[in-house]
């Protein structure tokens, strides 16, 4: 309206209501747009290869009936119309296809997963037990079982072996404890603060979970159940993924990297102890390795079998 009315008083032209509301309307649809954009920014992908596939079936239609409309109708489309129709559809193929290249490259998605993350924990509370100056972080409210689940993370966590453990469920991140600030962990830290660390340490495990998702669809034929552990053994340190239940995840870190295995012991028992606050049986049920392993020694006389390669 604003640019109507600057229209008029600068170079005398008519008050168009049309163009104005013509002006309005775009500017409505393009915020609409953005609006939707932003609320489904974890969807986007496969929604731009839906919109592709549409566009590519428009142009497959509209390729159709200007080449074979003549003769199968005796009627034309206007130049015009199929000219512009073709040049808008092909703009926005490009740049969709383009889009979803930077994105490919980016890591197959991965950076957007922060879109469906949910509200971050922002209730802090600190506890001492021990030697560990203990942080937790919780979202406002929690239930009763999630109660219990926190208190057996609190239970855990040590600066010793396991640093740093966070519960996920459909909505997010539901709160996390860790001993990240605790002065015995200062020398692992050497560019990075606690909290950058936590903020990639929750960002980290979306992607694990996303991942896990994905071999559990590729698993799935072979009837071998859902992935409910993954480690992720670092030069310094080691990250765990453990599943709970459906949309129910773990995420634990060391960053000692001659704890690795106790920290992973620890992990498989607290994911045990979470399911029975959700009345859920144990499903980390791991026995010790035996001294010396299952190996079967080769009698001297007997050579290796052929391969028959």
């Amino acid at each position: 309206m604003l640019l109507e009315i600057l229209a008029w008083y600068i170079e005398g032209e008519e008050y168009s209501v049309s163009r104005a509301l013509t002006v309005i309307s775009v500017l409505v649809a393009l915020a609409l747009v953005a609006l939707v954009a932003g609320n489904v920014r974890g969807r986007l992908p496969v929604m731009l290869v839906t919109a592709l596939t549409v566009a590519a079936v428009v142009e497959l239609v509209l390729g159709f009936v200007a080449g074979f409309g003549p003769v199968l109708w005796r009627s034309s489309l206007p130049g015009e119309l199929l000219g512009l129709t073709m040049i808008g559809l092909s703009v926005f193929t490009v740049l969709t296809g383009s889009y979803l290249l930077i994105l490919y490259r980016r890591g197959l998605y991965l950076p957007y997963l922060d879109a469906t993350a949910g509200p971050a924990p922002t209730t802090t509370k600190r506890k001492v037990i021990g030697e560990s100056e203990i942080l937790i972080r919780t979202l406002p409210e929690l239930s009763q079982a999630m109660e219990k689940a926190l208190g057996s993370c609190v239970s855990m966590v040590d600066q010793e072996d396991l640093h740093f453990v966070a519960f996920f469920d459909t909505q997010g991140c539901c709160f996390y404890t860790d001993v990240l600030d605790d002065a015995d962990l200062r020398h692992f830290f050497h560019e990075t603060t606690a909290d950058e660390r936590r903020d990639g340490y929750l960002k980290i495990g979306r992607q694990l979970d996303w991942l896990g998702q994905r071999l559990d669809s590729q698993l799935s034929t072979m009837g071998s159940g859902s992935v409910i552990r993954t480690v992720v053994d670092l030069e310094r340190g080691a990250l765990y993924h453990y599943w709970v239940d459906r949309g129910r995840y773990l995420v634990g870190v060391t960053l000692d990297q001659r704890k690795v295995d106790i920290a992973d012991d620890k992990m498989a028992r607290l994911v045990d102890m979470i399911r029975s606050h959700f009345t859920l049986p144990p499903i980390n049920q791991r026995l010790p390795p035996e001294r010396g392993g299952v190996l079967r020694p080769l009698k001297k006389e007997r050579g290796w079998p052929e391969s028959g390669s």
